[in-house]
């Protein structure tokens, strides 16, 4: 069995790939034991033979794991951003400082939504919001703050799904737990629209370049990420919110690195 992890700032979150077949996502948060010692300790509980993964932990996360599945003989798959990998063409001058979990992202969006331009937003400790062409090419994209820093750490992400007093959203909110919440949130819902409607002009603009006529299918725009169930109730109707993009992803991942070692 072939164990998918990405290993994010505050989350290890991982599934079981099978014969094709993906379990549902989990998630294992880091405030208990290290990323390290959770993935560790799935290893040896699933008795893995494979491990693709992407983590944005560091370099010595990577190599205590990469470590570890030398001294158990298990085969291990770490994404790295390249210049070109998987149908994706990186935009970064530097193509290694693009974050592994974006590369892996966009790998998803080139694949799951062939033949049409993409915007891949996740919401996590930060927002990060790309765009790819249909032919796989990486524009470029922006990093903004994520809710728990948009709020100036005026209210932590526990409060807004648990706290009686801060889940009530509005735009007309009449005590300061709400205004305070609502505010964050409907700041990053306006920044994360903006910039998406914003990419999404460039990228039909593109479609008649050269004089080209060629109809395209619609800009799709997915979200992920933790704080994706927070945000995509109040977004553009057309953004589709994936929970597990990258799973998908690193599936995709797993079965083409399959392919080729057959």
């Amino acid at each position: 069995m072939i164990l998918l992890v990405d290993a994010g700032n505050s989350r290890l979150k991982w599934a079981m790939l099978d014969a094709g077949k993906r379990s549902q996502q989990l998630a294992l948060d880091y405030s208990k034991d290290s990323a390290e010692h959770l993935l560790i300790d799935l290893l040896a509980e699933k008795s893995v033979a494979n491990l693709v993964l992407v983590s944005v932990l560091g370099e010595l996360f990577s190599k205590k794991i990469q470590q570890y599945c030398q001294q158990h003989t298990i085969e291990l798959t770490l994404i790295y951003s390249q210049s070109e990998a998987y149908g994706v063409k990186n935009s970064y001058r530097e193509p290694q400082r693009l974050g592994a979990d974006r590369f892996v992202g966009l790998i998803a969006a080139h694949h799951l939504r062939p033949d049409t331009h993409c915007i891949t937003i996740s919401c996590g400790t930060a927002v990060t919001i790309d765009a790819i062409t249909a032919q796989g090419k990486h524009l470029g994209g922006l990093i903004l703050p994520g809710l728990q820093q948009f709020s100036d750490q005026l209210i932590k992400k526990t409060a807004l799904l648990t706290s009686e007093n801060t889940t009530k959203i509005s735009l007309f909110s009449n005590n300061t737990a709400d205004a305070l919440t609502s505010g964050s949130i409907f700041g990053l819902v306006e920044a994360i629209n903006g910039i998406s409607s914003r990419m999404e002009g460039e990228l039909l603009k593109m479609n008649h370049l050269k004089g080209s006529q060629q109809t395209m299918n619609p800009v799709q725009i997915i979200i992920c990420g933790g704080d994706a169930k927070i945000i995509h109730p109040y977004l553009s109707e057309s953004v589709q919110r994936e929970d597990d993009w990258l799973m998908q992803g690193l599936q995709l991942i797993a079965e083409f690195t399959s392919e080729k070692q057959a």
